[in-house]
């Protein structure tokens, strides 16, 4: 389902449309929040801050304007996690904005380097969203949350077994998207 599918969707049926949008951006914004946050708050305050997220994209988008869906979802996510981030009130961290952040080079790793490994995040991060649901949010659970098959089961509503069938399978076609970019899992 494109963007101008979903805000039809959504102008339509509001109930169904903003249950189709969580179901396709889930993925996507969990893993800016993880991205901003990292381990500077706890697993249920990420999870807090996505609903914020999915909240604020319900009470703000406007279904008839020409604005990206993906690109509103993801400013939205990127400022609620910033603002949450800088409202930890942990004294241990300086919060830097993430364009900042993003581009601090790490002095062991060249520039060329960098620009490879941040372009192989986003195509990976890519190739995961395009996975649909629940495939990526059972790999985004998974890899960056480190969440067993049991707890992931009860995040999307399916048995422990579902999931792990759903994620073998899901590795399997990631393996292979990205083999043809050279990368290898």
């Amino acid at each position: 389902m494109d963007d101008n599918e979903l805000k039809l969707s959504i102008f339509t049926s509001p109930d169904e449309g903003y249950r189709k949008l969580f179901e396709k951006y889930h993925g996507y914004v969990f893993s800016i929040v993880y991205r901003i946050l990292g381990s500077s708050v706890s697993m249920k305050d990420a999870e807090d801050c996505v609903v914020d997220i999915f909240a604020d994209v319900i009470m703000h988008f406007d279904t008839a304007s020409e604005t990206s869906l993906r690109a509103f979802v993801g400013t939205v996510a990127r400022n609620k996690a910033i603002n949450m981030r800088r409202s930890s009130g942990r004294a241990d961290m300086h919060p830097v904005p993430e364009e900042t952040a993003m581009n601090i080079p790490d002095e062991s790793v060249s520039i060329e380097e960098a620009a490879e490994n941040s372009y192989l995040l986003n195509e990976v991060l890519d190739h995961i969203d395009a996975l649909g649901e629940p495939d990526s949010t059972i790999i985004i659970q998974k890899y960056l949350f480190g969440r067993s098959s049991a707890e992931i089961a009860a995040i999307v509503s399916m048995s422990p077994t579902a999931v792990r069938v759903r994620l073998s399978r899901a590795m399997k076609k990631i393996r292979s998207t990205l083999a043809e970019l050279g990368v290898t899992l």
